[in-house]
């Protein structure tokens, strides 16, 4: 190669090799604003506000807290307005690992309610707060409401069930109803009235019998379903916060196969108070079932604090009896 031909072959390369390095600062300047805006680059659409489910005022995330003297329980507004966790005393004997309130499972469906979604969503279309008898506004979420009895009622859609869920929040305990009634015609697999996630730090069980009769139980972490019949109380035993969790109900939940059921597991002993296991409803009928939720302190293990506990309930909210019961 003659000197000319060299000098020319060593200006083209040049002049390829600054073509090549502008078109790669072109390419490395282009993915680096695409990767500063990716949203707006590749989906636009997704800033778009998403669809309300609850009614327009009901808060759709975060937590509302009622507090009093010796309770604290949030309530979470994602899990369709139902309690997160309780608190005694500042110790969460009830806990924040599983769902709480009114959950079902139409016949050959999913469930629905709480914070399930596998089925379809708890709708929630109206929120009542009343603070010591004042009607206090809620309007927003992530804020503390205190006081001697608080109110809190909610109305709602499960399925094709209205329902009106409410609690009241004292100093001695923790008061659940829940009202419920058919929109048309259905088929149930299960109903769970009443949920309560409990610690797996209990190691016994206690219960009341609709005919008087008391049955005890160990808790072990069996990954069975302890008591599984219908009662007027059950509680469990904590030894070391020598604590225990009682749950009356006034009027025993009784439906289909219904059941009082501690889910007996490692990282929970959930209480079930099961109304059925199957069952068919006609339009307009209607449920209407109450827990009153107590933790007692001071509780040894001989279940004498708890029994005189319970009796004090049984005094303060009457059994009811079921209908057409004499």
């Amino acid at each position: 190669m003659d000197s000319h031909t060299q000098i020319r072959h060593t200006l083209t390369t040049r002049k390829q090799n600054t073509t090549m390095n502008r078109l790669l600062s072109a390419a490395w300047l282009t993915i680096t604003v695409l990767s500063a805006f990716p949203v707006s680059a590749a989906n636009p659409e997704t800033t778009d506000t998403p669809e309300r489910l609850y009614a327009n005022g009901v808060p759709e995330t975060g937590f509302l807290t009622l507090k009093t003297d010796n309770y604290t329980v949030p309530l979470d507004a994602a899990s369709g307005w139902t309690i997160e966790k309780m608190l005694y005393r500042n110790y969460e004997f009830g806990l924040n690992n599983g769902h709480y309130g009114t959950v079902l499972r139409p016949k050959g469906e999913q469930w629905w309610g709480t914070g399930h979604k596998e089925g379809g969503r708890e709708v929630v279309h109206r929120l009542q707060l009343f603070v010591d008898g004042t009607k206090t506004p809620i309007t927003k979420t992530d804020e503390t409401i205190t006081g001697k009895q608080i109110r809190f009622i909610k109305e709602s859609t499960i399925w094709k069930f209205k329902v009106r869920a409410e609690i009241i929040l004292t100093d001695s305990e923790i008061y659940e109803r829940t009202q419920m009634v058919a929109q048309e015609d259905v088929d149930l697999d299960l109903l769970y009235y009443f949920m309560h996630c409990f610690p797996p730090t209990s190691t016994e069980w206690m219960a009341l019998l609709p005919d008087g009769t008391i049955e005890t139980g160990p808790l072990s972490h069996s990954k069975k379903m302890a008591v599984s019949k219908n009662t007027t109380w059950v509680a469990q035993f904590n030894p070391k916060q020598q604590l225990s969790s009682l749950c009356y109900t006034p009027r025993v939940i009784a439906g289909n196969q219904s059941a009082s059921m501690i889910w007996d597991l490692d990282r929970y002993h959930k209480y079930y108070l099961r109304h059925n296991n199957g069952q068919s409803f006609k339009k307009g009928d209607q449920l209407d079932f109450t827990v009153i939720v107590k933790a007692i302190p001071d509780e040894t293990g001989d279940w004498q604090a708890t029994k005189k506990a319970a009796a004090e309930l049984m005094k303060q909210f009457p059994v009811e009896k079921q209908t057409g019961e004499k």
